[in-house]
């Protein structure tokens, strides 16, 4: 009896034992299969978003192709690259020539920004308004005031700066405002707003020069008694020629933009760009780069 019962124990233990292992392998088969069709879910998910990613990429450089017309093109932009720290050129050892200054970094950021790339091209800054009309370039850089007159032949970007004007003479004299110049020799630079203020002087003499390098000379040789000139640029040049000394103008309407001609096709895009980057401080940042706080005016 005894003998019986053990056998009978030891066959339900058997069961239950064959029973654990046989739950044990169907959930382990259960688990690998869920897992390969995670697996498989995973790979086919990350496939779609590749694909999809490369399809978003596709379709924005269709958009950026179809809507900016700067995308994949070179534009032609005028500048007076004697206009420091505005527009000047600085010369490598190998005779390279490099673009440098304020308005050049506005212009190549807000350029490059839209997908395209800039060649500068230098020439007087009387020179400007006719090269934009003959299409010989697709804009010019700043520094040009919008005065009703040009507004009748160009159009103009938002305003981005306002400069302030400096009287730049021998250090020997001394001439703090534009009244103490009656009567004297003032040097300009030709075809700029310089020009109004020099020949807004009573009883004075104005020369109108080439560039502000130019007008600087006229000074130091005694030519002329003082020049009108950007108080930037004036600070600029004192660094590198003793015996001269300026005055800082107060702010006037005097004001810088980006002269496009009619109907450019470039003007929307450009202007859009130039907006969000006064808007988000990276106008700001590059103004500061170039100018010490004194000439940044709101």
């Amino acid at each position: 009896m005894r003998k019986t019962l053990a056998l009978a124990v030891s066959a339900v233990l058997a069961m239950g034992i064959l029973s654990g292992c046989s739950g044990t392998a169907q959930e382990t088969t259960a688990a690998s299969t869920t897992a390969a069709a995670a697996e498989t879910q995973a790979e086919e998910s990350e496939a779609e978003s590749t694909e999809a990613a490369e399809s978003a990429e596709e379709s924005s450089a269709e958009e950026v192709s179809a809507d900016n017309p700067f995308a994949g093109k070179t534009v032609k932009v005028g500048c007076s690259a004697t206009f420091v720290p505005f527009e000047s050129i600085e010369m490598a050892a190998d005779g390279s020539k490099t673009y440098v200054g304020m308005n050049i970094d506005i212009v190549r950021t807000i350029v490059e920004k839209n997908g395209g790339q800039v060649e500068f091209v230098d020439m007087p800054f009387k020179s400007l308004m006719a090269a934009i009309q003959a299409g010989q370039i697709d804009f010019c850089s700043g520094g040009m005031a919008p005065t009703d007159e040009r507004r009748e032949t160009l159009d103009f970007s938002e305003i981005f700066f306002y400069p302030r004007n400096a009287i730049v003479y021998r250090s020997e004299d001394n001439y703090p405002d534009l009244e103490s110049l009656q009567g004297k020799t003032v040097a300009y630079v030709f075809g700029t707003n310089y020009q109004q203020v020099a020949e807004s002087i009573e009883g004075a003499k104005t020369v109108g020069i080439q560039g502000s390098p130019a007008c600087i000379e006229e000074v130091k040789s005694g030519r002329a008694d003082a020049c009108i000139i950007d108080g930037a640029g004036a600070t600029e040049f004192l660094k590198e020629n003793s015996g001269l000394s300026m005055s800082l103008l107060d702010k006037t309407e005097d004001c810088f933009a980006i002269g496009f001609p009619k109907k450019s096709p470039y003007y929307e895009t450009f202007n859009n760009t130039l907006k969000e980057m006064m808007e988000n401080g990276e106008l700001d940042a590059i103004i500061a780069s170039h100018l010490s706080e004194q000439f940044i005016l709101d």
